[in-house]
């Protein structure tokens, strides 16, 4: 397994890693040519250096996380789900797209759908009939209440809540801690409490 991402969120990655019982090859990061190791791993620059076809993205910036996944997909890289052993996922008609990190502590309640790419980070909380779209960064301590669609690219800073039934558009930002109330157009950067 390859880490893609060699920064603070890859380190959270590498310490899931540890308690699945993964094998790490290294991790990959061209944008730090200085950087030669982390955790006494090899940095890779080059996907082409890269033995294994197994990666997990390892990168918040939804943005970044899309030009990564996309890059790796055409290089022929398996981009598996990062899983921690802590999080509780339903059984009932959960649908986890492709290249997922779910960070320690999340819950994910039934009939929830979560795109390709995005992440869940810890102490987070999606609850019932919520769509999550493709490339997301849902931060520490995100609640995201029932019947929710999050578009494509968005990011909700730390300790937000998403009250049920809101619809949130593609690559809009909400702010850390804010209290979203009512809908989010995209693109829409929204922050407080209530959001605004």
């Amino acid at each position: 397994m390859i880490i893609i991402g060699a920064g603070g969120h890859a380190s959270e990655v590498f310490n899931e890693c540890l308690g699945l019982n993964y094998s790490i090859e290294g991790f990959f990061d061209s944008l730090n040519p200085n950087v030669q190791s982390l955790f006494n791993l090899p940095i890779f620059q080059e996907p082409e250096a890269i033995k294994t076809k197994n990666a997990i993205i390892a990168v918040g910036n939804p943005a970044i996380r899309k030009k990564l996944f996309l890059q790796f997909e055409r290089y022929g890289f398996n981009l598996v789900n990062l899983i921690s052993t802590s999080a509780q996922i339903s059984p009932l008609s959960v649908h986890l797209g492709d290249g997922l990190n779910v960070m320690s502590n999340v819950y994910i309640g039934p009939n929830v759908s979560i795109s390709k790419g995005s992440l869940v980070n810890a102490r987070s909380s999606i609850h019932h009939n919520t769509v999550v779209g493709s490339f997301c960064e849902i931060c520490i301590g995100v609640n995201i209440a029932g019947s929710c669609v999050i578009g494509d690219e968005v990011f909700i800073g730390m300790g937000a809540v998403i009250l049920p039934g809101v619809k949130i558009g593609n690559n809009a930002i909400i702010g850390a801690g804010a209290v979203v109330t009512k809908d989010v157009p995209a693109g829409v950067t929204v922050k407080g409490v209530p959001a605004k």
